[in-house]
């Protein structure tokens, strides 16, 4: 096969696919190397558990990996067979396993994603260790395992003429202004 054949029909049709998909990726690639960030699923990466499957699997990345896997083996399968309905074929099946391969993936690692947020009010219930004392009526600090962390947070005893001193055990009680936690001497 010659490179002129390239441009006739209907390697023209594969040569475009290849092409964009490349074109595609290779644009994501470099945006993403850069730092920016773009949504390309639907209604975005925080409703991907909710949306609809078709919302979620038709993204810039399956089309670009169906375009440019599924259009290379078309292309090898219509040469190699000189049948374009095989061409076809071919990279209907090849495009939409690998668009589906890459739907996997990237579901996959979209469940990996946490925001990080610790919600304060979690800690209430636990047992702490104070890790800064703390004198009546100012604020200390305890030591608290909240969401599988460990955290140093500010505290202050639920009696203000108490004082606990490093190292006491103490159970949070309340969150007093949305960020202090309230504690008493542990059982």
């Amino acid at each position: 096969m010659e490179f002129s054949q390239f441009f006739e029909w209907p390697y023209i049709i594969y040569s475009l696919m290849i092409f964009t998909g490349f074109l595609i990726f290779a644009i994501q690639a470099f945006i993403s190397f850069i730092g920016v960030g773009i949504e390309t699923d639907g209604d975005g990466l925080s409703d991907l558990g909710s949306s609809d499957f078709s919302v979620r699997f038709i993204s810039l990345m399956t089309v670009a990996s169906f375009a440019m896997v599924g259009g290379t083996f078309g292309l090898y399968a219509n040469i190699k067979s000189d049948s374009l309905i095989l061409g076809i074929l071919v990279t209907l099946i090849v495009g939409s396993g690998m668009a589906y391969l890459v739907y996997k993936i990237k579901s996959t690692l979209y469940k990996l994603q946490s925001n990080g947020i610790v919600k304060i009010s979690n800690a209430v219930g636990k047992t702490a260790k104070i890790y800064i004392t703390i004198k009546p009526g100012q604020v200390g600090q305890i030591e608290v395992g909240v969401q599988g962390r460990r955290k140093y947070l500010d505290a202050v005893a639920i009696d203000s003429s108490a004082e606990y001193a490093t190292g006491t055990l103490v159970k949070v009680v309340d969150v007093k202004d949305g960020c202090i936690l309230v504690v008493e001497k542990a059982d």
